[in-house]
């Protein structure tokens, strides 16, 4: 594993995931980047998050999810990958509530 968080920015960077979409990734390079991603969020470890630490946490979990997807991992880490999204995205300032949707709703309606 890889120790230092600016170690795995640019090894993910590098990686084949940044060029192209999940679905065309090799079985190893699917494992590589899901290896690199859960480096980076245990690195990312930090009791002061902002609001856009929150937003890119969300962003890694996701894309975890969609690797954990398509490893064929069990169906209970994939889902656990996702269900964490929705909790990180409200801490960055999202409001998923659907009080919000159906406010957003009546506006769209009022126009």
């Amino acid at each position: 594993m890889y120790e230092d968080f600016k170690e795995c920015v640019i090894r993910l960077m590098q990686h084949p995931i940044m060029s192209k979409p999940i679905s065309f990734l090799s079985d190893s390079e699917c494992l590589q980047a899901y290896d690199l991603i859960k480096q980076l969020i245990d690195l990312s470890v930090n009791e002061e998050y902002t609001q856009l630490d929150y937003i890119q946490m969300a962003r890694l979990k996701y894309h975890l999810g969609e690797l954990a997807y398509q490893l064929n991992t069990d169906n209970g880490t994939t889902i656990l990958h996702y269900k964490a999204l929705p909790q990180l995205l409200e801490k960055g300032g999202f409001d998923l509530s659907l009080r919000k949707w159906a406010e957003l709703v009546s506006l769209r309606t009022k126009e």
